[in-house]
């Protein structure tokens, strides 16, 4: 299975071992992907985990629970991001995710910050721009990549399932 982040490698070479606490992010690219594949596959607890300490309780599993049920992620694109430097205390990355909710597809562009703490990248804060959603019609292409018309797709209504 291809990883959730679009890197085009496979989940359990990309993004899994992150997420399973095996490895740790090398760059905050890699840990806003893992984030994001965090979100796709429902992994509350690694949300929590790669938060500085001050957001933890607001990123806590129960308060993300209802948003990663009823969302399935369909796209993430990079934008930019801080070059790799060892010696850096913070980074950014700046996407855009594509989601469905419902019978409609939605987008945000975000500009996050992510902080280095003894020798981990940590999320820190965020800047969001959020775009009105748009109706996906019954006989539409299915918006997750699947191919199927939106009425007949059960991709993206599948927990667990890979982003396209």
């Amino acid at each position: 299975m291809r990883c959730y982040c679009g890197s085009g490698q496979s989940f359990a070479d990309c993004c899994q071992p992150l997420l399973n606490g095996l490895q740790e992010a090398k760059s905050c690219e890699q840990l806003m992907r893992s984030r994001y594949s965090a979100f796709c596959y429902g992994h509350a607890e690694y949300l929590q985990r790669s938060c500085v300490p001050s957001l933890r309780e607001a990123q806590s599993p129960a308060a993300l629970q209802p948003f990663i049920k009823e969302t399935h992620f369909t796209q993430l694109q990079i934008l930019s991001s801080s070059p790799l430097d060892s010696t850096a205390a913070h980074g950014f990355v700046e996407f855009k995710v594509y989601f469905i909710q419902g019978h409609q597809l939605h987008s945000f562009q975000e500009y996050s910050v992510f902080e280095f703490i003894q020798g981990q990248w940590y999320y820190a804060s965020g800047r969001l721009t959020d775009f009105p959603g748009q109706k996906i019609g019954r006989n539409d292409s299915c918006p997750c990549g699947s191919g199927k018309k939106f009425k007949s797709c059960q991709l993206h209504r599948a927990s667990g399932q890979a982003a396209s």
